[in-house]
This record gives structure tokens, sequence and C-alpha cells, in this order.
């Protein structure tokens, strides 16, 4: 079987939403044949003008293999 190896991207306000989006990719790992390589997780803030509150944006990258079709 040959597998290749691929990242998935997720992002959200809150770390509520990410867990979510997140737990849902990974709940389907044994049923797509998946295997998680490496799961990376980052907060990221941004002040764009002393008007706007601080913006915080939760993200996460998931690292895994998959199998492909021969």
């Amino acid at each position: 079987m040959i597998f290749v190896k691929k990242v998935v991207f997720f992002n959200a306000d809150n770390t509520s939403d990410l867990s979510a989006l997140v737990n849902q990719f990974l709940s389907k790992e044994t049923a797509s044949g998946r295997h998680v390589i490496e799961i990376q997780y980052k907060t990221t803030c941004a002040h764009i003008s002393a008007t706007q509150p601080l913006i915080v944006v939760h993200s996460c990258m998931v690292y895994y293999s998959e199998p492909v079709g021969e």
C-alpha cells in the first residue's frame, strides 16, 4: 500500500471551536486509514488599531499520512 503525507489547517476565534474542528477530523482517522504524525497548535494575536480590540486566532496544523489507491 502506498501512503502520501499531507497537512490540514484549522483556525478559529476560540479554543472550543478549534477543538471541535480538530476532534471531528481526528474521529475519522481510523475509518479513512489516516495516520496522524504530528499536531501543532499556535495562537496569533493582532492589534489592528487603537480603536479595535486585540484579535486572537487559534490555529492548528495536523500532519498526517493516508493511503492512496494503487
